[in-house]
């Protein structure tokens, strides 16, 4: 994949190639941005076009030198890649030092400390950056403070505040847009979409994700995703016994707890799609369609139902936010769904209504 196929990223593309012609390569990078929309992909490429035996000062890789090859192949030994297993809350920590029979002699942190085998650098890159409990972060700290000549480190995220004061501290942030509607349209042209759902209601639904749309090309998920907007637009969310449907509907789903756990990842994002669209709503009542999605009338009854003014709905909806972001969190601490999802859809009702606040 060349730079022109990474779309939606030309202004960071532009930033990155400045900073190296100007020899203000950063050591630690913080990606930032919707999960599905390509910060993972760029960190690769950029990977490569670092790497690359021909590269030039405008970060243009080859493809075809042997440094690329690998880099594609995700097999340079100079090019290493950490990210969170689908069995585990967090990124465990021997991935950073080892395991306690080989402490500080295997691990990233290790292998980014010796001399590159190619001579050129060495780049790390750090998927799922939101799942860097306290440990693994403090296991990252020498690096951070002290990274070795000619390394790179690339942590990627969802946003700057699920990430430890220690990682935003000592990093350059480099935020991501979600795809506009056009964007990810061109994307999705060269997938191979095999649902039932019309690819513009499956647009609308993304919010500018690729990864997103790709999971909502099943027609049970995309009607789903709409009745929990519905039920979310009300002042009652676990009103008719919701709570139940949605447990049914996460354990449907598969019989592997990281698959639900996926699923429930990705209902609470529809939730966040929701009141994050009712926030811009909020402040700007007479203004277009923010971002052309399809939360726009499930937010306006929303803010009809809420019925105050801006600063207290602003504040009631950035409580709803915070509830869902604490649910996001007993997600990944794999607590029961029966119990989690209950709680959430009370406290969203109880928050819509006035009865209960998260200050």
């Amino acid at each position: 994949m060349a730079w022109h196929e990474i779309i939606g990223h030309e202004n960071v593309i532009e930033r990155f190639r400045r900073s190296v012609r100007s020899g203000r390569l950063a050591s630690t990078y913080l990606f930032v941005g919707p999960e599905g929309i390509g910060k993972r992909t760029f960190a690769l490429k950029l990977g490569q076009a670092l790497l690359c035996e021909r590269s030039t000062a405008e970060l243009d890789p080859c493809g075809s030198c042997l440094s690329c090859q690998q880099a594609i192949a995700q097999t340079h030994p100079d090019l290493l890649c950490v990210s969170k297993p689908e069995d585990r809350n967090s990124i465990p920590v021997e991935l950073f030092i080892g395991d306690r029979e080989h402490r500080r002699r295997e691990g990233l942190c290790h292998d980014i400390s010796l001399t590159p085998f190619y001579g050129r650098r060495k780049i790390a890159i750090i998927d799922d950056a939101d799942f860097l409990n306290a440990e693994g972060a403090n296991c990252l700290l020498k690096t951070l403070e002290e990274p070795p000549p000619s390394s790179l480190l690339i942590l990627i995220g969802t946003s700057e505040h699920r990430q430890l004061p220690t990682i935003l501290s000592r990093s350059q942030v480099t935020r991501f847009r979600s795809l506009t509607r056009e964007q990810l349209i061109s994307v999705l042209n060269n997938q191979a979409l095999g649902g039932d759902v019309p690819l513009a209601q499956i647009v609308a639904a993304a919010d500018g994700s690729v990864q997103r749309a790709m999971r909502l090309d099943d027609r049970g998920l995309y009607e789903f995703r709409q009745q929990l907007l519905n039920q979310l637009s009300s002042a009652d969310p676990a009103a008719g016994g919701y709570a139940k449907s949605v447990v049914e509907f996460v354990d449907g789903v598969s019989k592997e707890a990281s698959v639900r756990r996926e699923c429930l990842r990705l209902i609470s994002d529809f939730a966040l799609q929701l009141y994050r669209q009712s926030l811009l709503n909020a402040a700007n009542p007479d203004g277009a369609d923010h971002n052309q999605t399809d939360v726009q009338q499930p937010a306006l009854r929303l803010i009809a139902h809420i019925n105050l003014n801006e600063q207290a709905v602003a504040e009631l909806l950035a409580d709803c936010i915070d509830r869902t972001e604490a649910f996001q969190k007993q997600i990944a601490a794999n607590l029961s769904t029966a119990n989690m999802v209950p709680a959430w859809l009370n406290d969203l009702g109880a928050i819509a209504r006035r009865e209960k606040s998260m200050a």
